[in-house]
């Protein structure tokens, strides 16, 4: 029996705590960990207080990661229609980074601190808990302890969760990279991360470097315009948007993430060929966001693939039966399937 895990924000939730907020939780778990926030960024202070009598439910002590994120992005995607005024932004410029000495427009500078502040929550200051889950028994480390060499992991997840118990299990996994089969990754768990991981380091523009794939997260004191490099070093990490430039065509790129475009492709790729044949599909706080159309339009892909395979077992993991419900009915018209477990919540 083949089997893939998908693990969402939910998963990481129900095993760390607050300490690993839901997307609709960042802002406020943001303000809590530090008050003084807008100090450390101000333009996406400015930014949100922009959006707050846009985006419903937005204020600088309550927003969500992906509406935010996903407003910024179209916010710069369609600048030649809304204007790139930002009311409030800092004048002059801070000098806390180098980067701040570019000729970025504020929406740029907020993309970019929103990045830092994803890094200084999700980052090198939860591998301690991330560390004492994965010594425990957690529901997410039982579930992948029962993976086999040839399953897969679907993580959406920025931190190095998935990656750390596997390790603290002894179990071998690969991360999907162009130079490997699929279908054949020997006595290896196949590991995918389709929105990129804080242990990616990538620079902007590549001009040929590739992502270096590290042992622990960036910092957020590294993400910065390096000056004898030339680029900006960040995260290789992409935002739950509508519209992910990242992974459409490297042209669009203008032949600056060429490795990371490849890198990031792949992801989406083994995950799908391995939603598309597998046996056993096992949930563990993913509810298919509305806000990622991407991932709705390859699921359901996917869910086309299986037209001749059988139907698919499915196990949800979710704190609430609405919860499961919800991700139920999405199953369902992805997969067309009507076997299905509530595997109840994901336990620390």
């Amino acid at each position: 029996m083949s089997r893939v895990i998908i693990l969402g924000a939910g998963a990481s939730y129900g095993t760390l705590g607050e300490k690993a907020p839901l997307a609709r939780d960042f802002g406020q778990y943001l303000m809590k960990k530090t008050p003084h926030w807008s100090e450390s960024y101000p333009y996406l202070a400015a930014a949100i207080n922009f959006l707050e009598p846009r985006l419903r439910d937005t204020t600088t002590k309550s927003w969500a990661l992906d509406k935010v994120w996903g407003a910024i992005d179209n916010r710069v995607k369609l600048k030649f229609v809304l204007g790139l005024t930002l009311p409030g932004a800092p004048f002059p410029p801070p000098s806390s980074k180098k980067i701040y000495k570019r000729n970025l427009d504020p929406w740029g500078f907020a993309g970019f601190e929103l990045r830092c502040a994803v890094a200084g929550l999700y980052g090198v200051d939860l591998l301690p808990a991330i560390q004492s889950a994965s010594a425990g028994n957690g529901t997410v480390r039982e579930k992948l302890k029962e993976l086999q060499a040839g399953d897969c992991v679907i993580s959406f997840n920025y931190e190095l969760l998935a990656e750390t118990i596997l390790k603290m299990n002894g179990q071998k996994f690969t991360l999907a990279n162009p130079s490997i089969n699929p279908d054949d990754v020997g006595d290896a768990i196949l590991l995918c991360k389709p929105h990129g991981s804080l242990n990616w380091k990538q620079r902007s523009p590549e001009n040929g470097r590739s992502v270096e794939i590290r042992k622990d997260p960036m910092r957020e004191d590294e993400i910065d315009f390096a000056e004898t490099e030339n680029c900006t070093v960040q995260p290789g990490i992409i935002g739950p948007v509508p519209y992910k430039s990242e992974i459409i065509f490297s042209e669009l790129q203008l032949g600056s993430v060429g490795n990371f475009f490849d890198l990031l492709v792949t992801q989406w790729r083994c995950a799908i060929q391995h939603l598309s044949v597998c046996d056993k599909l096992i949930i563990l706080g993913y509810g298919f966001p509305p806000e990622d159309l991407h991932a709705q339009y390859l699921f359901a892909d996917t869910g086309a693939r299986r037209k001749n395979s059988r139907s698919i077992d499915v196990e949800i993991y979710e704190g609430r039966k609405d919860r499961f419900e919800a991700v139920k009915r999405e199953v369902e018209k992805l997969f067309k399937t009507n076997l299905f477990k509530d595997g109840g919540p994901v336990k620390p």
